[in-house]
């Protein structure tokens, strides 16, 4: 069946709808290719309203290939804007200039030069400079310790299942645990130029590559709107959207999702591992899909357990992690009901990104005043979002700056506890009615950053 191409977004009915989004398996490529379709970069790089062509600059791309190959055919005006802190690359761009063009961009989002992103982007590039040099050793430091801890863990827990099933059991979340934080922090490395502890987030089972699109250049930039695949992967299961027609059994989810968190990111894997096999949408296996066997293989090896006890207590592992790593995910601020998602009514039909941004979050600053549990558990969550280059250990210095320019837009900066944000989690999943964020006084604000 042909995609119809005329539907609308709900909150933004000026916009169209994404071709591919309700589509099963929803999947990065697939999301990439209906962006190909919609976006009117007539198989370039569109970065507002001109079209450039970057064929030149993919092998010395200081951030990697992957990021310009991907990207091809789409418009990467979000992707442009939010990653380039330096001011660099946009002195380098009129050389790859080919036209303007005269379409106007899917998408509501504006970086107006005298508007909250911008002036603030300007303000953290000077603040930056400002910072201590040494600063992403901590996290450096941080995740080499974890990766050595979970391959410590892994042996021990089949070491224990032998001697004894309580101790084993016990050594079991443990691991599932090192690997949720382990993962959660080598997040921190993709968003980031190639690295070689991006490669950390595959012992996961999921794939650094196909989060680059469906977290990086998606969730972060398209942020709680249809666009947004991080929502519609989890669809129909768990419905976040407000929707007057959302069924009964959808608003109870709360009662389930357990059982999704547990098995998500071993979905993820064999969705990814079989779209790869088969080439669908262009998605093609590499040598990082290794790095998902590794953990295996290595309690294997030197674990002393038969393969198919080792299998099994890898599979345990991994579930375990994906409770955490989901617990984590989906409270770290976006997933409110106070938060603005497709389905309520937006500031206006084109508004600043930035501010956008703030209106899909309510942060969870439980792990404010720790760089550790900040990490690992999807801390800084606002500053990550507005400038996701920077290390985690960077952002804690920058939030006097962020809050001063907050109050200067009048935009409010919301915040919560940990079990706030899973409460607020599952209102949000039974919410039907739409928020109505053009009175800006309507919205709560919790309190105030930990200082």
């Amino acid at each position: 069946m042909a995609p119809n191409t005329d539907r609308k977004q709900t909150s933004f009915p000026h916009l169209k709808y994404p071709i591919y989004r309700d589509n099963d398996p929803k999947t990065a490529y697939q999301w990439l290719k209906g962006k190909h379709q919609l976006d009117g970069a007539e198989g370039l790089w569109r970065i507002h309203d001109s079209l450039y062509d970057l064929t030149d600059l993919i092998s010395t791309h200081p951030g990697g290939s992957q990021w310009i190959t991907i990207t091809k055919g789409t418009d990467i005006t979000e992707a442009f804007e939010t990653h380039h802190l330096l001011g660099v690359a946009e002195t380098l761009l009129p050389k790859y200039f080919v036209k303007n063009v005269d379409t106007p961009r899917n998408s509501p989002f504006t970086f107006k030069e005298d508007g909250f992103y911008k002036t603030l982007k300007s303000k953290i590039q000077k603040k930056y400079q400002e910072l201590p040099k040494d600063l992403r050793r901590k996290s450096d430091l941080a995740t080499d310790f974890l990766l050595f801890s979970l391959l410590v863990s892994s042996l021990a827990s089949s070491y224990l299942w032998k001697a004894d099933y309580v101790l084993g059991g016990i050594a079991t979340v443990v691991t599932g645990y090192i690997l949720s934080a382990l993962t959660t922090a080598a997040h921190n490395y993709f968003h980031r130029a190639d690295n070689w502890r991006m490669y950390l987030f595959n012992f996961s089972g999921m794939s650094y590559e196909d989060w680059r699109i469906s977290h990086a250049l998606s969730h972060h930039l398209h942020t709680n709107t249809v666009n947004d695949l991080e929502l519609s992967m989890l669809e129909p299961f768990l419905q976040y959207m407000p929707a007057k027609d959302k069924p009964i059994w959808a608003q109870m989810a709360s009662f389930y999702y357990p059982i999704i968190f547990a098995f998500a990111t071993i979905g993820m894997f064999v969705i990814e591992l079989f779209t790869a096999v088969i080439n669908m949408d262009g998605k093609k296996l590499s040598w990082a899909n290794a790095v998902q066997f590794f953990l295996p293989l290595w309690m294997w090896c030197f674990g002393g357990l038969s393969l198919s006890y080792t299998l099994l207590l890898w599979f345990t592992i991994t579930v375990i992690n994906s409770i955490f790593f989901m617990c984590f995910g989906l409270t770290a601020g976006h997933h409110s009901h106070h938060n603005f998602f497709d389905g309520d009514i937006p500031r206006d039909e084109y508004y600043d990104w930035g501010i956008h941004q703030l209106d899909t979050v309510s942060e969870r600053v439980d792990e404010t005043d720790n760089h550790f549990k900040s990490l690992t558990r999807f801390g800084f969550h606002a500053l990550h979002h507005l400038f996701p280059t920077l290390d985690h250990a960077e952002l804690q210095y920058l939030y006097p700056t962020f809050l001063e320019h907050c109050d200067k837009f009048d935009v409010k900066y919301r915040t919560a506890s940990y079990m706030k944000s899973f409460i607020d989690h599952s209102k949000q999943l039974i919410r039907k009615r739409p928020n109505y964020f053009r009175d800006i006084t309507s919205q709560t604000t919790y309190n105030t950053l930990k200082q």
